[in-house]
C-alpha cells in the first residue's frame, strides 16, 4: 500500500472558509472519481485557538503554513505516478486546482505506511465503544499529522512511539517512510506520523490525561516539522 500526501496552502484572494469548502466540492466530488485511487481523504485543519488554552500550549509547535493535507492510497508506486497521465485528473481535477490552492506552495510525499496501532483493543484495556471504533467506518474523524523536514530530528521514529500513541488515547497510529522509488535519496520529508481519535473531545481527554506524552511525540519531529490538528473527512474507503 502506498500513502500519498499533498500539503495543500489557500490561494490568496480566498478566505478560509472558501478555500475549505471549494476543496471538499466541487474538489474533492472530481478527486474521488479518479481510477486507481484506493482511498481518499482530506485532512482540514483544525485552528488551535479554538481549543481551550490548555491544549492550545502542547500545540504550540504545531502551527503550519498549511490548512490540510488530501491523503490518498495506492495499490503501488506506479499507480502513484501514473496519476499525471490519468484523463481524470489531467482534465478535471488538476485544472481545478488553480482556483483554491497555491501551487507554487504544494509539497507531497509518497510514502510506504507502517501501522504501529490498527485499532484500539479491549484485551488493552481500551473502552468497548474505543475497540469498536475503525476510522474506515465513519466518515469523520480527528486526526493529528506530522511531517518530519530533512533538516528534522533523523531519530523522530523511537521505539516507543506505539506506547506514546496509547498514553494519550490515540485508536489509530501509522508512521509513514518515503518511498524511495519515488524521491530516490532526497525525499522532501524524512517521514510522517498520523494518529486517529473519533472526536474532538477525545483527541482533548487524550491530550489531558498524559501531556507529557503528547509533548514528546510533537517534539521527535524536532522544531521545524509541519504538524496540524485535523478534521478528516473521508471521500472514498
Amino acid at each position: 500500500m502506498i500513502r500519498f500526501f499533498a500539503l495543500v496552502a489557500p490561494r490568496e484572494g480566498l478566505t478560509l472558509q472558501e478555500f475549505h469548502d471549494h476543496w471538499r466540492h466541487p474538489h474533492g466530488t472530481m478527486g474521488r472519481l479518479v481510477p486507481g485511487l484506493t482511498s481518499y481523504a482530506q485532512a482540514h485543519r483544525i485552528r488551535a485557538e479554538l481549543l481551550d488554552a490548555e491544549t492550545t500550549e502542547y500545540l504550540a509547535a504545531a502551527t503550519t503554513e498549511y490548512e490540510g493535507v488530501a491523503i490518498s492510497g495506492f495499490d503501488s508506486p506506479g499507480e502513484a505516478l501514473a496519476l499525471s497521465d490519468e484523463p481524470q485528473f489531467t482534465d478535471h481535477v488538476q485544472p481545478d486546482e488553480d482556483l483554491w490552492c497555491d501551487r507554487s506552495r504544494l509539497q507531497w510525499l509518497s510514502t510506504t505506511e507502517e501501522v504501529l496501532q490498527a485499532r484500539a483493543g479491549v484485551r488493552d484495556g481500551a473502552a468497548y465503544a474505543d475497540a469498536q471504533w475503525n476510522y474506515l467506518d465513519f466518515p469523520v474523524s480527528v486526526q493529528l499529522l506530522q511531517f518530519v523536514r530533512p533538516e528534522g530530528r533523523p531519530d523522530w521514529a523511537g521505539e516507543d512511539d506505539g506506547a506514546l500513541g496509547r498514553r494519550v488515547g490515540a485508536l489509530r497510529h501509522t508512521r509513514n517512510r518515503p518511498d524511495r522509488t519515488v524521491h530516490g535519496d532526497t525525499p522532501p520529508f524524512l517521514g510522517a506520523r498520523q494518529l486517529w481519535w473519533p472526536t474532538l473531545t477525545d483527541f482533548t481527554r487524550g491530550v489531558r490525561q498524559d501531556p507529557g506524552a503528547f509533548r514528546e511525540l510533537l517534539a521527535r519531529g524536532g522544531d521545524n516539522a509541519v504538524t496540524l490538528l485535523a478534521r478528516t473527512e473521508r471521500l472514498l474507503r
